[in-house]
């Protein structure tokens, strides 16, 4: 009886309910509407996607009559005032759906847009009351909507870093360039369609940097300050598939490759939920808007700088993953800078274009952030401890 292990574990289921892997989007699509019954679609895009590819022309023609509206008004962050926007246009379109094409912006915008739809809330200040509230523990985000979800969202992907996989949305404030912090009730899409054929018409380099956004989101949850049997399970499969298979698609890949790297973003979605995650997830929130810096590259940076200051703290996770990579002699940070060097990865501050002056300006906000020095195996608490694991993220 003395070995069982006493800790108690929470996990979080978060409201999908299919997901369809390595399929073709344009070709489920339609059955995926007819299982849940929507007629009026609403699709949300990355301009990229609308303008670059013939995905959404392909998209109109297998929804014909059903299609009541489409935007690729989203932006980099997806800034409230288009998230404001784009939810009128649904409401007046009389939408049942909201179908989103493209990456961690469009995602975010359509689940801003579902709390908009829902709270009958379209304007900046009553949409910003309904930002979540942190758990009595400080570990889970809670939300502050009440209203019954009015309208759901069918996620087809395009790129790796899981957003899919989450109720959470951080669109941007225009006025104040802070993130707002929402979680929407049904805000996890309803189905998910992996379509790797979609996925090799993003940019190689989205797809790396968003790749290693996804493999940030697994580390954190098998390095979490209160880690969960299962999900730490998940995060050390796709933490494997992501290192096999993100230099095989910066090689040109085949179909397999992005099939499990869609795999990857899977598993890690699956339990990043139910853990809290530490500074390199939530700084990503104060160096993107601050610095105009994309998320996914300031993810390079942040990951390794927190694999550096977890030495010696997170020893037996770092081993674990260590072993599970062939590599049980390296240092863990020092398996991650090698990956971000084969892809051309960013790995300094430096690299992303910032200034001394303008991290200093990041302080304050982060230390002001309600996630960014919670849940850190090694504390980051002070304006000292974040100056101590930032010098660790310039060139030496």
């Amino acid at each position: 009886m003395e070995n069982i292990d006493r800790k108690a574990y929470r996990y979080r289921f978060t409201g999908h309910e299919h997901v369809f892997h390595n399929v073709s989007a344009v070709k489920a699509l339609p059955s995926v509407l007819s299982l849940f019954g929507y007629q009026r679609v609403f699709v949300v895009c990355s301009r990229s996607i609308n303008t670059k590819t013939q995905f959404i022309e392909q998209l109109r023609e297998c929804l014909g009559g059903k299609l009541v509206g489409l935007t690729d008004d989203v932006g980099e962050h997806s800034p409230l005032s288009n998230v404001l926007k784009a939810a009128r246009q649904a409401r007046d379109a009389h939408a049942d759906v909201l179908v989103s094409v493209g990456g961690g912006s469009v995602m975010d915008m359509c689940k801003a847009m579902q709390l908009c739809i829902s709270e009958n809330a379209y304007e900046r200040a009553r949409l910003l009351e309904l930002q979540f509230v942190l758990s009595e523990d400080g570990t889970e985000m809670l939300t502050t909507s009440h209203a019954p979800p009015a309208i759901r969202q069918i996620a087809i992907p395009t790129t790796l870093a899981t957003s899919e996989w989450t109720p959470v949305s951080t669109p941007i404030d225009d006025e104040t360039r802070l993130k707002a912090r929402f979680v929407v009730p049904d805000g996890s899409p309803q189905a998910i369609i992996y379509d790797p054929e979609l996925l090799q018409q993003t940019p190689a380099r989205l797809l790396m940097s968003t790749g290693i956004r996804g493999l940030d989101h697994a580390i954190n949850t098998a390095c979490s300050s209160s880690t969960h049997p299962f999900a730490s399970l998940l995060a050390e499969k796709a933490i494997l598939l992501y290192m096999e298979n993100l230099p095989l698609l910066k090689e040109g890949g085949e179909r397999e490759a992005f099939t499990h790297c869609q795999l990857a973003t899977w598993y890690t979605g699956m339990g990043q939920m139910s853990v809290p995650h530490g500074f390199s997830h939530w700084m990503v929130h104060i160096v993107g808007p601050y610095g105009g810096v994309a998320h996914s590259d300031a993810a390079c940076v942040l990951m390794l700088a927190q694999a550096r200051w977890l030495e010696g703290w997170a020893v037996p996770q770092h081993e674990r993953l260590r072993i599970a990579l062939g590599q049980p002699e390296r240092p863990f940070h020092a398996i991650l800078h090698e990956l971000l060097v084969r892809l051309d990865m960013p790995t300094t501050l430096d690299d992303l274009g910032l200034t001394r002056q303008q991290v200093d300006d990041m302080i304050v906000p982060a230390l002001n952030h309600p996630m960014v020095t919670r849940n850190n195996i090694r504390p980051i608490e002070t304006e000292g401890d974040l100056r101590s694991i930032l010098s660790m993220a310039w060139r030496a």
